[in-house]
């Protein structure tokens, strides 16, 4: 059997989890702000309103994340976070109790291009709990937004270590449960790999690279593949057992790399969902037809973006060629 791990903290990778998640996560963001500032209300289609962007995961067990605060620009403008970054902000987040109270409030600090960081290194997200994020910037209404971390969970078996690409021997991994109040758990699988090369892709993500002419963007998107994410799990894609554990089956679209794989299971929370749901909605997820996409749903008050949370755990996987395939 493979080895089952936390994924952990590295002077690279400073919050546990989080740079697997969020590098998807960015792309997500940058991609749904262009369609949510363009679809029906209440954005204007017609005229260009600027709007304050957040954006931060918690993860369970895991320190402080980082806080990134921009401003939206213009379409026919150039983005770029040295324009969009707003640095003089007052950041806090705070853990509140059952009465939603703050028992304990972080402070931030500018770093750069619209990044902050904790000034208290120390402090750990908690599973279960709710937590406030306000951002004020003098003058301008201050952005708010809440999130409940979900339950954290452990992965207590994998069905196969090694499988061949797109074969029926699928990976299935067995967790705990991770508690979320009112509703199921949803999953996200994020497979990330150290060493990304063209001669180690999957053939549906080898076709899109041969497809790119562009020499910095086959770069690119190499590095974007690196750490590759499903879409949302749900209850009809995994098995709840006997013994009230849970097996995931990872789908084989969020393979972009032969070879060893770190597989992340994300258990998310309401905010990450519904973005997520939604985003896929505005990017072509849908067969609405224009003018009845809704547009994507952030929970954040006084501005857009996400402040989202998930509880993570780690497995090691080898992705074989499958020679079964043309």
């Amino acid at each position: 059997m493979n080895a089952i791990r936390p994924h952990t903290e590295s002077k690279a990778d400073p919050t546990p989890g989080l740079p697997s998640i969020r590098l998807p996560a960015v792309l997500l963001l940058a991609a749904a702000l262009l369609a949510g500032l363009s679809a029906c209300d209440p954005y204007a289609q017609d005229s260009y309103r600027e709007y304050l962007v957040v954006e931060s995961y918690l993860v369970a067990g895991a320190p402080l994340p980082e806080v990134r605060l921009t401003r939206t620009l213009p379409l026919e403008e150039e983005y770029t976070l040295q324009k969009a970054g707003v640095p003089d902000a007052s950041i806090r987040i705070m853990q509140l109790n059952e009465s939603e109270s703050a028992v304990n409030t972080y402070t931030y600090r500018y770093d750069e291009e619209g990044t902050y960081l904790p000034v208290d290194n120390s402090a750990r997200i908690r599973a279960g709990r709710r937590y406030r994020l306000v951002a004020e910037v003098a003058g301008e209404e201050p952005v708010r937004a809440e999130t409940l971390v979900p339950g954290a969970f452990q992965a207590t078996d994998v069905a196969v270590d090694s499988a061949a690409y797109q074969s029926d021997n699928q990976i299935e991994v067995t967790t705990t449960p991770s508690y979320y109040p009112g509703r199921q758990s949803f999953f996200l699988f994020t497979l990330e790999v150290q060493d990304p090369t063209v001669v180690e892709l999957t053939p549906f993500y080898l076709d899109q690279y041969v497809q790119t002419d562009d020499g910095e963007e086959r770069r690119q998107l190499l590095e974007e593949l690196a750490k590759n994410s499903s879409g949302i799990i749900n209850e009809r894609n995994y098995e709840r057992n006997d013994n009230q554990t849970i097996t995931l089956r990872l789908p084989w679209i969020a393979v972009a790399y032969y070879g060893p794989n770190d597989l992340i299971a994300s258990a998310i929370d309401d905010n990450m969902y519904d973005f997520l749901r939604s985003q896929s909605v505005q990017t072509g997820g849908s067969t609405l037809p224009p003018g009845e996409v809704q547009n994507v749903r952030y929970h954040v008050e006084g501005g857009i973006g996400i402040f989202g949370s998930l509880a993570t755990d780690t497995v090691s996987i080898y992705i074989v060629r499958n020679h079964d395939l043309p």
